[in-house]
């Protein structure tokens, strides 16, 4: 189970965003005692270019890979635990290759990433985690046995690049990190699918009964995200209620219409240029006439 409503946000968020590049399976069972992977993730090879559209979470996506965020620091001892699942998830590799007769590869076996708000220098000693020439500011490296990365949101630079990351920071970070979204092109396909996951979890967290400070905090940090999706999807429900009026009066009046000027009226996204045509529609004489006007 999720240790917090935000770890059930972050794994919704990063899995939304990883499925566009690959598979993407959260609460994932492993053998031993029940425990539950938080996201596994397997890259699809024939998407490896959409994935540079996701920046840094693009690249930790290049390969297999569990991905644990946390709400709150995470201490060592959870750090651990995460640890162990990757270990029983790869003897379960292991058993999988002996019963198919094949042999894994150490590059084969998933990489852990554990994302924090922050992680303390004393946790990153105890782990031997350090920077690595060519990852940004904030990604860790632990000692090579152990295939772990612990990543400090609160470090990574600014951009494009870590964006995806810097959401699921706390307070300020997060706050630049939606704005950010925002200022996106509206026509940039992880904005609209960003901005329903962010809405989304708005709605589910304000319905409950009593939030914790830290679930006030995420409220209002997500709330610019919900207006915008608010506004956005009542716009798209004018334009759907104008679109169907006009392809009612048009059938009513000219009978069955011919798929391509339905495809044309679809096409039409401004709610006030579909109530033009309606409007028009009133003094058109017949169909080929209606149908110059588009």
């Amino acid at each position: 189970m999720s240790r917090t409503r935000h770890d059930q946000f972050a794994k919704e968020l990063l899995a939304g965003l990883l499925e566009t590049v690959g598979l993407a399976q959260t609460e994932v069972n492993v053998t031993s005692e029940v425990r539950r992977i938080d996201l596994l993730f397997v890259p699809l090879p024939e998407k490896a270019d959409l994935r540079q559209r996701l920046g840094l979470l693009g690249r930790i996506a290049a390969n297999a890979c569990l991905i644990e965020p946390y709400r709150n620091p995470p201490t060592a001892e959870e750090i651990c635990a995460c640890l162990l699942k990757l270990f029983i998830q790869h003897a379960e590799r292991q058993r999988q290759a002996r019963r198919d007769e094949q042999t894994v590869q150490r590059a084969d076996y998933e990489r852990l990433w554990v994302i924090g708000p922050t992680i303390s220098e004393t946790v990153l000693a105890d782990f031997g985690a350090q920077r690595q020439d060519g990852w940004e500011p904030g990604i860790y490296f632990t000692v090579a046995g152990l295939r772990a990365v612990l990543v400090a949101v609160h470090r990574l630079p600014g951009g494009r690049e870590t964006l995806w990351l810097r959401v699921l920071g706390r307070g300020r970070v997060q706050q630049q990190a939606i704005e950010e979204v925002l200022a996106l092109e509206e026509a940039d396909p992880l904005r609209e699918l960003a901005l329903r996951l962010l809405a989304s979890w708005r709605i589910r967290t304000q319905q409950q009964a009593q939030l914790s400070a830290e679930e006030q905090e995420l409220m209002m940090n997500l709330s610019s995200a919900y207006l915008e999706w608010e506004q956005k999807t009542r716009q798209e429900g004018l334009r759907e209620g104008e679109r169907r009026m006009l392809l009612w009066l048009l059938t009513r009046r000219f009978g069955p219409l011919p798929q391509t000027l339905i495809t044309r009226i679809e096409a039409i996204t401004e709610a006030n240029r579909l109530e033009q045509l309606a409007e028009a529609l009133l003094t058109t004489a017949d169909l080929q006439s209606f149908e110059r006007l588009l």
